[in-house]
């Protein structure tokens, strides 16, 4: 890895992930704030929903009235898989793909640099904002948590922390392998948006059909259950092992390939 271009890679893209992260801290403030108001009144509502409509919210695992159901279904559910997706495969898309396109990666590669350095420090930078967008996720509940009668505790914030990087990962690095085959951000952005678009609709069908509810073991979507660590339980182990499997072998794939393509 190359320390120089790892602080010219983030100094490109720090504005978008800045904007990323005030985002997601305003978003859990004011979902904080609202809990006290909004919270038990809308659970009980919430659960008045058929099944299949809860499911689009975030499932159905996680009791509605609590505190976990609540940041599930107003915050960490969809809209937070959106909010950080597009963060991590807009970077991914750009770091690789679209630098070629671009014609940037020819000159990048014409320095005293190697392509396996090159490619190991766009990996670390998605290492980097993966954490930072986790932070950003989840410090702000338990900081601002206690003025509204929300207490998670400082281990169940960290869980939240590393589970929420490994599902960062694992569709960054997913993104970041389409990213070293194709040429140009458009492709690989839109690829993995729709792959992880599919998979949300695989969760959402997972009780009417068939070929829906047997994607369930490799659908990392259906895997994200942050209510139940709200609420003081825990997630399946095949998700920490989901997650970090695709994160590793994405991130190592994208490696492997951007090694022997072609970036003129």
């Amino acid at each position: 890895m190359s320390w120089t271009l790892f602080k010219a890679t983030v100094h490109q893209h720090r504005t978008s992930m800045f904007w990323f992260v005030a985002g997601l801290v305003s978003y859990a403030w004011m979902m904080a704030w609202f809990y006290p108001t909004i919270g038990e009144e809308y659970g009980k509502l919430v659960e008045a929903f058929p099944p299949e409509l809860l499911a689009i919210f975030g499932g159905s695992e996680v009791p509605f009235t609590s505190v976990g159901g609540y940041f599930q279904t107003e915050y960490l559910g969809v809209m937070w898989m959106l909010i950080v997706s597009a963060a991590v495969i807009i970077y991914a898309s750009r770091a690789l793909a679209g630098e070629i396109a671009g014609g940037t990666m020819e000159f990048v590669l014409s320095q005293p640099v190697s392509r396996a350095r090159v490619v190991l420090t766009r990996v670390a930078v998605l290492v980097l904002y993966a954490v930072i967008l986790a932070t950003a996720s989840f410090v702000p509940i338990e900081v601002f948590g206690p003025a509204y009668d929300i207490n998670l505790g400082w281990s169940v914030t960290w869980t939240l922390i590393a589970f929420g990087t490994l599902f960062v990962l694992a569709v960054g690095g997913f993104a970041m392998m389409l990213s070293a085959i194709f040429r140009g951000g458009g492709k690989p952005g839109a690829i993995a948006a729709g792959v992880l678009g599919a998979l949300w609709i695989a969760d959402v069908l997972s009780g009417a059909s068939e070929i829906a509810e047997a994607l369930g073991p490799i659908n990392i979507v259906a895997y994200w259950q942050p209510g139940l660590i709200i609420n003081g339980g825990e997630v399946a182990a095949e998700a920490w092992w989901l997650y970090g499997a695709v994160a590793v072998v994405a991130s190592l794939a994208s490696v492997l390939i951007f090694l022997r393509r072609d970036v003129a």
